[in-house]
């Protein structure tokens, strides 16, 4: 074996990062899980191959940044080994203060110090810039809320007894399978699994088989392959495309979002299954949502159930003698913090806070529309989905913007060259791509238990047999010329 290509494969290369969906991570990940599998039932060792692999895949898509999460996590982990001990309230927010300071306070300087530049300049009129290039660790706003989360779980003392083994914290915030983009696991969920002996059956090797071949079906065949033929091109340049493309650019870039989003959720869970750990997923068909509200509850459920406990609750609670008032604003609040959690940018903040909004309806008309329910029955719940779909259709443009005037640009543009007898030509041109849209949301809309049936079948089938059908799909998605394993929109994010 050529030793400078073993070492330089094991090095750092920002040009060539270990994505979930590359060669580089399948042939790594099965030289892991081949000596894993020989330790499976020795917890102390089955935690250090984990933690170590953890750590390195971290490296190799972060490089040094790896030393941040390291450090940060040190951090909380004493935080919260002294927080029962402190002997007084106030010691123990001094401890709390310095958790967020660290964890907030890395997370707003290395994700938000250029937006707020830009803010403090066009305020003040100012031309302050940076004499060094601020690099954003990837995924740091999902490991500093495993890792802010667990701290204030042992302040509200949903955690009794801390972790005392370092090296299970550092596994627990370092997770391969959810530290780039979730899903965002409690540590009271996860943490106690790292004690325990994990059971890897043929039943459950099958069922991860099956989710990873679900996420890597949804990401390359689906998400990558609109983003490639019609998405990316509209988005990358608006000016160029007619009404009509922008119109449906606009429909296209949603099923985008989603099925590249979910299909790197499914592909983590199956991974974590494989090992013998169950995390939740993040989704559960949020198309089908009657409301905003009911969206939230479909869609990125771990961040949601994190903002809604963490910040929602805490703030309601505070408020709670404004009532209906008090609610309206921990809304606000919570959603507004949502927008600038998603990436330093108004179009952010303005998406977070339209969905705040729209939440706020359905808080303050929750009785009429549970009237209208009762008196419409199926036509009240279509119009209900339909609309919410739509509201989400076009305010996810937001997300794909790079800035306020661009979304302004292409809305107005939309609206102003939008010609109905296009809509022929534009299906001619984007046949296939309007195909897998279909396909898309019809397979958003099928009854969750054909997914079950689906994957009961497959568990039952032969572990030989479910290795070769692995193999083949992922050859075969692999062999479409538009795959350069595009990165996850979520990790980007």
């Amino acid at each position: 074996m050529n030793i400078d290509f073993l070492i330089s494969s094991l090095m750092y290369d920002p040009k060539n990062p270990m994505l979930f969906q590359s060669v580089l991570f399948f042939g790594s990940f099965s030289i892991f899980y081949l000596i894993y599998s020989f330790f499976n039932n020795e917890v102390k060792v089955r935690n250090a191959l984990l933690l170590a692999f953890s750590l390195f895949f971290y490296y190799k898509i972060s490089g040094g940044f790896v030393l941040a999460l390291i450090f940060m996590a040190s951090v909380d982990y004493l935080v919260a080994r002294n927080l029962p001990h402190a002997k007084s309230e106030r010691k123990k927010i001094l401890l709390l203060s310095l958790s967020l300071f660290i964890n907030v306070g890395g997370l707003l300087f290395f994700k938000y110090t250029y937006f707020f530049l830009d803010v403090y300049n066009s305020v003040s009129g100012s031309t302050v810039s940076l004499a060094m290039k601020i690099i954003q660790p990837i995924g740091i706003s999902y490991f500093v809320f495993k890792s802010l989360g667990y701290v204030l779980d042992v302040k509200r003392e949903m955690i009794e007894e801390p972790e005392k083994n370092y090296a299970n914290y550092l596994l627990y915030v370092s997770f391969f399978p959810n530290i780039l983009a979730g899903p965002i696991s409690k540590a009271r969920d996860l943490l106690p699994k790292f004690k325990e002996k994990s059971v890897v059956d043929k039943k459950i090797i099958n069922a991860a088989v099956f989710m990873i071949i679900i996420g890597l079906i949804k990401k390359i065949a689906i998400a990558d392959y609109l983003a490639a033929n019609m998405v990316g091109r509209v988005f990358e340049s608006p000016q160029f495309f007619s009404g009509v493309d922008l119109f449906m650019a606009c429909y296209g870039g949603l099923i985008q979002l989603f099925f590249d989003f979910s299909g790197y959720t499914d592909i983590v869970v199956g991974l974590a299954l494989l090992m013998g750990f169950q995390i939740k997923g993040n989704f559960n068909q949020p198309f089908k949502a009657k409301n905003i509200t009911d969206f939230w509850r479909r869609w990125h459920i771990s961040l949601y159930e994190w903002l809604s406990e963490y910040i929602y609750q805490p703030l309601a609670f505070i408020w709670r003698k404004q009532k209906l008032l008090g609610t309206l604003m921990a809304v606000i609040i919570t959603f507004l913090i949502s927008g600038i959690w998603h990436g330093p940018n108004w179009v952010f903040i303005v998406w977070g806070s339209l969905h705040g909004l729209m939440i706020c309806w359905d808080v303050l008309t929750s009785k009429y529309r549970s009237k209208l329910a009762t008196l419409g029955g199926k036509y009240y719940s279509f119009f209900s989905v339909f609309l919410t779909f739509h509201f989400i259709v076009f305010s996810a443009v937001l997300l794909k913007s790079p800035s306020f005037n661009y979304t302004i640009d292409y809305y107005s543009q939309l609206l102003t060259t939008f010609d109905p007898k296009m809509l022929i030509k534009w299906f001619e041109i984007y046949s296939w791509p309007f195909g897998v849209m279909l396909i898309g949301l019809a397979l958003q809309f099928l009854p969750l238990n054909f997914y079950s049936k689906l994957e009961n079948g497959f568990v039952k089938t032969p572990l030989i047999l479910s290795s070769i059908i692995l193999v083949i799909i992922i050859f075969s998605l692999y062999q479409l010329s538009y795959m350069e394993a595009m990165p996850f929109l979520y990790i980007v994010y």
